[in-house]
């Protein structure tokens, strides 16, 4: 590379800095995607798991929303997995336990097709056991692929680490889980506060983290610079969600702008060492969207980054919601 290059691509961090866009630039490659030639999904290694999983992932928890039927969630599960979509996140509080149900009923007979993920809420041993044995009895199968500690960010529900790490708490059970073979990888979530995930990023036990990351978080939380570079270090599975918006804090929500759909992809997309972008969707009209746009575009240029993270920004000085969580920043 020539000084003249070396040159402007400083001016351009430089931009991004005066701008109020994100910081860190390091944090996401311009190389890092490039929309596929073919129909064909795209997979990678998830991490240290040896385990290959599509770039795109199915969120089911749209799947048991109002709007869609169970005929429909059937229909959106049976097209995810012939066009080679093989991650499925599912958690047993996504209305009490209806979106493990649909799934399950979806999957029955394809199971063996697919990477399975749900989670456990509860900190305590006891707690934990039931949730996974009443998700494997909802899922209709006698193993999951992977099970997450979910949400670590929310202090009332994982208010001792220390204890859900030990014997007598949550990954107690789960690593007697794994023994039996009910479980086979060990994973974290979270929505909010990076600070919390210390733990679980030095831990050899967590194999795979996926947390909120999108193209407003980055100026709030910045999952990408606090969680991911420490876990992609030690070659943890990456996951994204709320690509579209979301929960961006306790209480408030926010779901982008269909004009920002392409560019919120994009930017998930161009995030580097992302294995999967998991995707809520209600019916196959929103899948069918999100393969269009997915196999047409590339990642975000340098450029074209800077434009996104300042439009980010906008959206917080505009919404208040968002506004009130940008101190989310330091947490």
């Amino acid at each position: 590379m020539n000084s003249e290059e070396l040159n402007r691509r400083e001016a351009i961090k430089r931009g991004a800095i005066l701008g109020g866009g994100m910081l860190a630039l390091k944090g996401l490659s311009p190389l890092a995607w490039a929309a596929p030639r073919s129909n064909e999904m795209p997979m990678s290694f998830f991490g240290k798991t040896g385990v290959r999983v599509s770039k795109i992932g199915v969120g089911t928890a749209s799947l048991s929303k109002p709007e869609c039927s169970e005929e429909e969630a059937m229909r959106v599960i049976d097209q995810a997995i012939d066009e080679g979509i093989n991650y499925f996140d599912t958690a047993p509080r996504y209305d009490q336990g209806e979106a493990e149900r649909r799934t399950g009923k979806g999957l029955k007979g394809k199971r063996d097709k697919v990477f399975l993920v749900s989670k456990t809420h509860d900190q305590s041993y006891e707690g934990t056991w039931k949730l996974l044995e009443q998700s494997l009895k909802h899922l209709q199968t006698d193993y999951l692929d992977m099970v997450h500690l979910h949400n670590i960010g929310h202090e009332e529900r994982w208010e001792d680490l220390d204890f859900a790490f030990s014997e007598k708490g949550a990954m107690g059970a789960l690593r007697e889980a794994k023994q039996k073979g009910m479980v086979r990888f060990i994973g974290a979530t979270g929505h909010l506060y990076p600070s919390r995930f210390g733990r679980v990023v030095e831990s050899d036990e967590i194999d795979a983290l996926m947390v909120a990351v999108n193209f407003v978080n980055q100026h709030t939380y910045n999952f990408e610079d606090k969680v991911w570079l420490p876990a992609a270090s030690k070659n943890k599975g990456l996951v994204s969600m709320k690509v579209f918006g979301g929960r961006v804090g306790r209480t408030a929500s926010h779901r982008f702008d269909p004009a920002d759909y392409e560019n919120a992809l994009r930017y998930t997309l161009s995030l580097k060492g992302l294995n999967t972008a998991v995707v809520g969707m209600s019916s196959r009209a929103h899948l069918n969207q999100l393969l269009e746009t997915f196999r047409r575009v590339d990642a975000l240029s340098e450029e074209e980054l800077i434009a996104v993270a300042r439009r980010g920004r906008e959206l917080i000085e505009e919404n208040p919601r968002l506004q009130a969580m940008h101190g989310g920043s330091t947490a």
